[in-house]
């Protein structure tokens, strides 16, 4: 078992405390509000205690209960109206305040939770991909929605009913206690049973939950992972091998589930049994009382009413013990992200030049080097082509450049400094990269391009638009570049989607580009397309790319040979086209 989990069901929750400290205003109202409830619950079955110990003992009533029956002139038609407007104020303070509070406390904790949700997604967004490459996009969606969620689902229940049920408890067991120590004896009696019952399913259902959570994120993954290669799944009519797959992950999830409904199923007579007993005992010890003339029959209607008003929120509370252990067990895995923190230090150098240097890089995915004690120069301004067969290493050189890996060993440098240890903001201001297939977002054409720069001006974004040839096609779209796109840029050719990428680029206006086969699957036309708009981004830039075609080695300055991840040569161009 876990650390989280052997210090118990909420110390995981706990970890999350100081999102609540914004909130601090909010929580000490709706306590203020669950403290005035009580009281007025407090109050509310003594009008019923005064009528009947009016009625039946009069002789026996002291205190504010003898003072109300004089003013009221004892039993009678008074004494009946004052009761019933009594009882029903207290019921309606009572009901307003436990609406005030549930709605300030489940109001915090909605909020709470909306952080924690804010803080996981951009946590998520600066992991590194050694990260990413470990975990599946549904898992990593299960964590940032279904345990958000439930992690939400505990901490209201946290606002709305533990931290309410125990000041309610505490208070009524003081009261009742106050009233005879006897009665309260016996009220306190029942706490111990229910919470040894909590405490031992607790321990059961908190396996239950981990193993429940673990199944629906595996349930999760394979749904978006199929989903996602939907087109495949039609190609290869594979559908009845990715049904059988999902079949035995949604049984394992089944499975789970059952557990935990068996669980909650055993554990709720088991209270039912406890109160019974409290309820029992107070019925007996109390009508004895009443009998020898030790209490008015009042306070006993007055205890039996406290006491079930107690029973309420010790039931609430106990059945807590199922959410809280999902709360948990789903915290624990949101916690897993927040506890992975990105590498490196925030080095901002007053100037860095756009120079690149490889020394002695090894690289290795955790399958085996793809790169072997490379060594590589490329000066400011030089235009560098890395060619080799596929496998060979070109683009992992670019995952080194661009920062998304750390050398295995070895140093990349940008000027002067270490890439590792540059500021991650600046190096991405600093190196722009156009990939083999533009990923693009689902919404506008415009939003696609301002992702390059979001501060930029909407005249900056149409000069970048027209340079990349993306206006050549936008203004055939039925909305121009405000049409909207599908997921992945569904409704652009793929020359689209990379013009669009080169436009990003020109619009951060990076001094480090960084090309991976831009114009790999496209035919002659839209590759000649596409290179004009390539040229003009490589003007007064340092620029590495890769590839196999012509078009793009002739642009080159010097020509890198690479085979699986040593430099073979070195060609120079004599002049640049």
């Amino acid at each position: 078992m876990s650390r989280h989990g052997q210090s118990g069901l909420l110390s995981t929750l706990w970890r999350f405390r100081s999102y609540g400290s914004p909130h601090r205003g909010l929580l000490g109202l709706g306590l203020l509000c669950r403290g005035g409830e009580l009281l007025a619950d407090l109050l509310v079955p003594w009008p019923v205690a005064l009528v009947i110990d009016g009625a039946l003992a009069h002789g026996q009533v002291h205190g504010i209960q003898a003072f109300a029956l004089e003013r009221l002139g004892g039993p009678g038609v008074a004494l009946l109206v004052f009761a019933a407007v009594a009882s029903l104020a207290f019921t309606l303070v009572s009901g307003a305040l436990d609406y005030l509070g549930d709605r300030v406390m489940n109001s915090a904790g909605e909020r709470i939770t909306a952080s924690i949700r804010s803080d996981v997604f951009g946590h998520l967004l600066r992991l590194p991909m050694t990260f990413h490459d470990g975990r599946s996009v549904g898992e990593l969606t299960s964590r940032m929605s279904t345990d958000t969620d439930r992690i939400e689902d505990s901490l209201v229940d946290v606002f709305s009913t533990l931290l309410p049920g125990l000041l309610s408890i505490t208070g009524l067991a003081l009261v009742i206690t106050a009233l005879d120590w006897r009665l309260g004896l016996i009220a306190l009696s029942t706490a111990p049973l229910v919470f040894v019952a909590a405490k031992r399913y607790g321990r059961l259902t908190r396996e239950a939950a981990r193993a429940r959570r673990a199944a629906e994120g595996r349930l999760a993954a394979l749904t978006a992972e199929t989903i996602t290669g939907i087109r495949t799944v039609h190609v290869a009519g594979s559908q009845s091998v990715h049904e059988q797959e999902f079949a035995d992950d949604n049984a394992a999830a089944l499975a789970a589930g059952l557990r935990s409904v068996d669980l909650r199923a055993r554990f709720t007579p088991m209270l039912e049994v406890s109160s019974a007993c409290g309820t029992a005992g107070l019925l007996l010890v109390g009508g004895t009382g009443v009998l020898k003339g030790w209490w008015s029959p009042g306070v006993l209607v007055v205890t039996l009413a406290y006491f079930r008003d107690m029973l309420r929120p010790l039931r609430s509370m106990s059945r807590l013990s199922l959410t809280f252990t999902v709360g948990a067990a789903s915290a624990e895995r949101v916690a897993e992200i927040l506890d992975v923190h990105p590498p490196g230090t925030a080095v901002r150098p007053a100037q860095l030049e756009p120079s690149v240097r490889l020394e002695k890089v090894r690289l290795d995915y955790g399958r085996g080097p793809v790169l072997w004690d490379l060594d590589l120069d490329v000066p400011a301004g030089m235009r560098l082509a890395l060619s080799g067969p596929n496998g060979s290493g070109k683009s992992s050189v670019l995952a080194l450049v661009a920062g998304l890996y750390p050398p295995t060993r070895g140093r990349v440098l940008v000027g002067d400094t270490d890439v590792g240890t540059l500021d991650p903001a600046l190096l991405r201001r600093e190196v722009s990269v156009v990939l083999q297939d533009t990923f693009l977002f689902s919404g506008s054409v415009f939003h696609n391009v301002l992702l390059g720069r979001p501060d930029a001006s909407t005249d900056d974004v149409l000069r970048a638009c027209a340079v990349a040839g993306v206006l050549d096609f936008a203004d055939d779209l039925p909305a121009g570049l405000a049409s909207r796109l599908g997921d992945r840029g569904v409704g652009l050719s793929g020359g689209q989607r990379q013009r669009v990428g080169i436009a990003r680029a020109l619009l951060r206006d990076s001094p480090i580009v960084l090309l991976d086969e831009p114009t790999s699957g496209l035919d002659l036309r839209a590759e000649r397309t596409l290179i004009d708009a390539l040229k003009e981004l490589m003007i007064g830039r340092t620029v590495i790319m890769t590839t196999h075609r012509s078009a793009l080695l002739d642009l080159a300055d010097t020509t890198v040979h690479l085979r699986e991840g040593r430099l073979l040569s070195q060609e120079r161009l004599l002049a640049r086209n």
